[in-house]
């Protein structure tokens, strides 16, 4: 069948009488394929335009609930963006302790992925030594670009203003944060022998983060001390630049239970040995600290 201008009617093409009638995925437009090239997995797009389009689309779907604002801020502690090589593809790492961190590695944080991705994905022990989850999505890479986390994002990373300008959201960026980078440790002070002043500390590349934190965490009623281009010394000799923020005495610690929480068992387990002994030695291993919690509940 011609229309007037001479030309065939889209989809009436005579020589393709068996296509087939689909919906662009991107601009919603109707285009037509043959069989072939549908049972090829083709037919999804209207142009290369479309396709190349659609992964901004996808990245404008996604929103910032507690869960999302959990894991940018575990981006943001842990998180590394790199380019798939010989791929025009991204790839988001997170990496932990392969002992201390096992347990939120392997079950908390693929949870997580899950719900805020619908991305399965399960860690991996890298050559390093470290645990590492690994995931690819490229909506969400362009998505945790427009809020400014981008590779490389060690100096310059920050929390963004949208998690910022909304409390429960900032309280859950914050722990993600806390369960990759922070810890929690025990002091002697006053009493000898015995480790039981706590502080939870953590040092970081990026000052604008210790920046945000600061604030943040003063708004929420915490005190605290920082330390900004702080230089020191590595292991083997090298001098680098850090930043560093830590909340002493119980007051903080238990301020900070009640208002934003761990959800790492890395830390949930050094609280909660040192709520029941009061006190916790230093360089303690996660199995230590679970048969010290089981003995106190037998």
């Amino acid at each position: 069948m011609k229309i007037s201008n001479g030309r065939f009617k889209k989809g009436s093409i005579p020589w393709n009488k068996n296509s087939i009638r689909k919906v662009c995925l991107n601009c919603g437009k109707e285009f037509f394929i043959s069989k072939s090239r549908n049972l090829e997995g083709r037919g999804k797009f209207d142009s290369i335009k479309c396709k190349k389009g659609y992964k901004y689309k996808l990245a404008k779907e996604f929103f910032i609930n507690g869960d999302m604002a959990e894991l940018i801020g575990i981006i943001i502690g842990d998180g590394c963006i790199s380019r798939v090589r010989n791929r025009n593809d991204y790839r988001i790492q997170i990496s932990g302790n392969k002992i201390e961190d096992k347990f939120y590695m392997e079950d908390y944080l693929p949870s997580l992925v899950f719900r805020c991705l619908k991305i399965k994905s399960k860690p991996f022990l890298a050559k390093n030594g470290a645990l590492i989850l690994q995931f690819q999505s490229e909506p969400f890479r362009i998505f945790l670009h427009s809020l400014g986390i981008c590779s490389p994002k060690a100096k310059t990373v920050c929390i963004p203003e949208i998690i910022k300008s909304n409390r429960c959201h900032l309280k859950r960026c914050i722990r993600g944060i806390a369960d990759t980078d922070f810890t929690l440790i025990f002091t002697k002070r006053k009493k000898a022998g015995l480790n039981y002043y706590p502080r939870i500390c953590a040092q970081f590349a990026s000052e604008s983060l210790v920046k945000d934190l600061e604030t943040s965490l003063h708004i929420m009623g915490f005190t605290l001390n920082v330390k900004y281009n702080y230089l020191r010394n590595d292991k083997r000799g090298f001098k680098y630049t850090t930043n560093f923020i830590n909340l002493d005495g119980p007051i903080n610690l238990n301020r900070w239970i009640d208002l934003i929480g761990f959800s790492n068992m890395r830390i949930k387990t050094r609280y909660q040995v040192w709520q029941e002994y009061k006190h916790l030695k230093p360089k303690s291993t996660i199995s230590e600290r679970i048969a010290l919690l089981e003995g106190a509940r037998g």
